[in-house]
């Protein structure tokens, strides 16, 4: 593949982007599908050492520092008991296993709201001297799952250009465009970042002076979008280690090799999609976010004007819109061919060759 498509609404903002070259980087609350940037998480385990990490989890949920200070509490009390008592914790251990093997002798998943049963039947069961809260048990793991699934961003593209649906749903009703863009070097996009400008007042003051701002252009994968029966989902266990460094800096940046691994499958989870969007035939360039979220116009990438090759406009794309987006590019880049929708009675679009005419 050597050419990828991006459908773009007509609205003011494409005026904007165009003339600034830019991609705007999605948040998952901004996307239409409600699945999309998300997975569920699932707890789905037949290793007793994770149970382990379970019960630790669990128990950093239920420690209260507020109820602490409060004198003589005792679910706070029972609590430093229980972690303390190697033989009350085994039999926690050992109960919670064993359910777990039962649930999955039905159920190939264990999601959020089965982990809760077992452990409350666990506790049960076991005669363990604790009090579950349920309710701070799944608020710290949507706060925790949400700033590491929730904080990353994706901007989309196409394999197709002539897809009566994604003009439909992403032009604007086919008033919009669709843009062209050359990959020259293989599964990876163009990026363009302009440097600071080395401040000169002198040179300022001068009734015309010439600058120079250093260019730096960089290429960064993209991936195809898979397909499949079900979203998918996060091994509870598998990202422990995450979880339990969300403050590192090393994770933060992605900065270390040990990092790498849980950005990559992440970039998986949100390059896979259920079937029912299979038409869109989507590639999609992803950032992946292990810190706080980032304000809108922090989202924005800029692309070379020479990887832009062609601009197709829908067929309701008003005369004067046309003119101005061939005004805005061919002062940049000359090189850039024009074409215009045809629908010939037919939900089928044909392309020809479109040329700037004077209203």
């Amino acid at each position: 593949m050597n050419k990828i498509f991006k459908y773009r609404p007509l609205s003011e903002f494409l005026f904007k982007e165009l003339f600034y070259q830019e991609l705007y980087f999605a948040s998952y609350e901004e996307l239409n599908d409600p699945l999309d940037l998300s997975a569920r998480i699932e707890f789905t385990s037949k290793d007793k050492n994770a149970i382990e990490y379970l019960i630790w989890f669990v128990f950093k949920t239920q420690f209260d520092f507020d109820e602490l200070k409060k004198e003589k509490n005792e679910k706070i009390t029972n609590l430093l008991k229980f972690n303390k008592d190697k033989d009350a914790r085994k039999r926690f251990v050992d109960e919670i296993f064993k359910n777990v093997n039962i649930h999955l002798q039905e159920q190939e998943k264990i999601w959020t709201y089965d982990i809760i049963k077992i452990i409350n039947n666990s506790i049960e069961n076991s005669k363990t001297n604790i009090v579950f809260d349920s309710m701070k048990f799944k608020n710290e793991l949507d706060r925790i799952t949400n700033k590491f699934l929730k904080n990353s961003y994706v901007t989309c593209f196409s394999e197709t250009n002539d897809d009566f649906l994604m003009w439909s749903h992403y032009a604007s009703k086919h008033s919009g465009i669709c843009l062209e863009f050359n990959l020259e070097n293989g599964q990876t996009f163009p990026y363009e970042m302009k440097g600071k400008r080395d401040i000169d007042k002198e040179k300022y003051k001068e009734r015309m002076s010439e600058w120079e701002t250093t260019s730096l252009i960089f290429w960064d994968k993209i991936r195809k979008v898979n397909y499949e029966d079900e979203q998918p989902s996060i091994n509870f266990y598998n990202f422990a280690v995450v979880f339990e460094n969300e403050y590192d800096c090393d994770l933060i940046g992605l900065s270390k090799s040990w990092t790498h691994k849980y950005a990559q499958e992440l970039e998986w989870v949100f390059s896979t999609k259920t079937k029912s969007w299979e038409y869109e035939n989507e590639w999609r360039a992803i950032e992946i976010n292990f810190d706080n979220p980032k304000e809108p116009e922090e989202r924005i990438r800029h692309y070379p004007i020479e990887s832009l090759s062609s601009v197709y406009f829908g067929f309701n794309t008003p005369k004067k819109t046309r003119n101005r987006i061939y005004k805005t590019l061919n002062n940049k880049y000359s090189e850039i061919t024009f074409f215009e929708s045809n629908l010939n009675g037919t939900n089928l679009i044909e392309f020809s060759d479109w040329e700037y005419q004077e209203e």
